[in-house]
């Protein structure tokens, strides 16, 4: 039987380069329900969108109902209580992860992209704008864990990434904070007697 991959993209620019590569893309908002049917995929993965999206509970929820029983969710984010983020808000600046407004970077003299304008290919009119151009929402490690485990997942939580401080370092001072790297790593399995919640 052949494996069906299938990939979700607002925004029209990757969207097209994943499609220039054979890839079947659908262009769609993620916080409204998916056009799967109940238990398609064995995984599903998403790397740093949720932070993107208002609607984090149907997000979740439709990860849950799309998933076969025994299916795996694996996503990243990131974590709005990393250590760089708490020392932004310790001086009293807006955490990094949440800088981006609408394309905007506000908020933190201390980032990367400080008022600074991303330039999009999506109008401010179009629905998706907002979720494409900026960050909606951060979770925190045990935030994303009894969010997963709410909808019905066995969800393992961690983060990841003790930024700024070098990987080498990191990795050993990650153990001292393990709720402060600045990425979460959900790993979300739907049991195999699954009952949506």
């Amino acid at each position: 039987m052949p494996r069906l991959f299938c990939g979700i993209e607002a925004d029209p620019e990757p969207r097209r380069k994943a499609e220039d590569r054979g890839l079947k893309v659908i262009g769609m908002d993620l916080n409204g329900v998916w056009p799967y049917d109940d238990n398609q995929f064995d995984v599903v993965h998403c790397a740093q969108v949720i932070e993107h999206l208002h609607n984090t509970r149907l997000f979740a929820q439709e990860t849950f109902r799309v998933l076969k029983p025994g299916g795996t969710a694996v996503i990243t984010s990131e974590n709005l209580t990393s250590f760089l983020n708490t020392a932004a808000m310790l001086l009293g600046y807006t955490p990094f992860t949440l800088m981006k407004v609408c394309g905007w970077y506000l908020g933190n003299p201390l980032g990367l992209h400080y008022r600074e304008e991303e330039e999009r290919s999506v109008p401010i009119t179009h629905p998706a704008f907002s979720g494409v151009t900026g960050h909606i929402r951060a979770l925190s490690v045990l935030q994303a864990k009894e969010l997963f485990e709410k909808i019905g997942f066995e969800a393992h939580v961690r983060s990841i990434g003790l930024m700024p401080i070098p990987d080498r370092l990191g990795e050993h001072l990650e153990r001292l904070m393990p709720r402060r790297g600045h990425f979460l790593l959900i790993d979300a399995r739907k049991p195999l007697a699954a009952a949506p919640k």
